[in-house]
């Protein structure tokens, strides 16, 4: 049955992409190469098909292929599957910073035109950015609260890094409820608070899979990143009681996983 239902869907993605495609080449290129050069006329459809046309019909079809499934990973604005959650710190918002900046990793600038365009120039010259902004992804229907990278070798194009959400758990029995991977949760700075991160390493640029957008490419061994976090963590004294936990469903295929995650609590 499960069989079926995947090859039902695959056929139907597939019907549906055919017929994206179909309709940018006829209503849109079509129309813009008559009106301007060639060159142009290619550019001015990538843009519109990668950055409007296709974000949105993925966002719709995936949000429908999501119904009554448990989330493991973060999700782009346009709904796609993105970096998995492998990390939960146990801590105050002070203890978690403090933890990360003891182990020598920067916070993230905002995303703004500003750190955009710094960002796109120092990837062409090849400069050195610490803070550099990171892309917009969602966990419990928001953005992250804290994000934090380390460079590699000074190297724009690479880096570890790792996004945050706050949560209000208890995580000696809620970190297994299914459901807590579902619902969005109220903030309560009163409370100890949960932080649960998604930590991966870029190793470049590429075209994301789907949308064609340019982005950074994701090395596929996530254990490796999640292990190194750990080790970081380690060296700057500010973690303890450290365990592994499965939760929920398994990470995307196109990751290396053990689908574990790593759970210490912050001093």
């Amino acid at each position: 049955m499960n069989f079926l239902r995947r090859a039902i869907s695959r056929i139907f993605t597939f019907f549906i992409g055919a017929t994206m495609l179909a309709l940018i080449i006829t209503q849109v290129f079509n129309r813009l190469d008559q009106k301007l050069p060639f060159f142009i006329a290619a550019i001015t459809t990538y843009i519109v098909s990668a950055y409007f046309l296709l974000p949105r019909l993925i966002h719709i079809w995936v949000v429908i292929l999501r119904r009554g499934h448990i989330p493991r990973v973060t999700y782009t604005i346009d709904g796609l599957p993105a970096d998995p959650v492998n990390i939960l710190l146990v801590g105050n918002g002070e203890q978690l910073t403090a933890a990360f900046a003891a182990a020598g990793w920067t916070q993230a600038d905002k995303l703004t035109i500003a750190s955009r365009w710094k960002m796109i120039k120092c990837f062409i010259f090849n400069q050195d950015y610490p803070s550099a902004p990171f892309s917009a992804l969602y966990l419990f229907g928001r953005t992250p609260d804290y994000e934090f990278q380390k460079a590699i070798s000074s190297n724009p194009r690479k880096r570890h890094h790792i996004r945050f959400w706050a949560a209000n758990v208890d995580p000696q029995t809620e970190l297994i409820d299914l459901q807590y991977w579902t619902k969005k949760r109220p903030i309560d700075v009163e409370k100890s608070l949960i932080w649960v991160g998604a930590g991966t390493k870029d190793i470049g640029f590429g075209l994301k899979k789907l949308t064609y957008q340019i982005s950074h490419r994701i090395d596929k061994k996530i254990d490796q990143e999640r292990n190194y976090i750990l080790s970081s963590l380690k060296k700057s004294d500010k973690v303890y009681d450290l365990r592994l936990i499965q939760a929920g469903e398994h990470v995307n295929k196109k990751y290396i996983s053990d689908g574990k995650i790593l759970c210490m609590r912050l001093k």
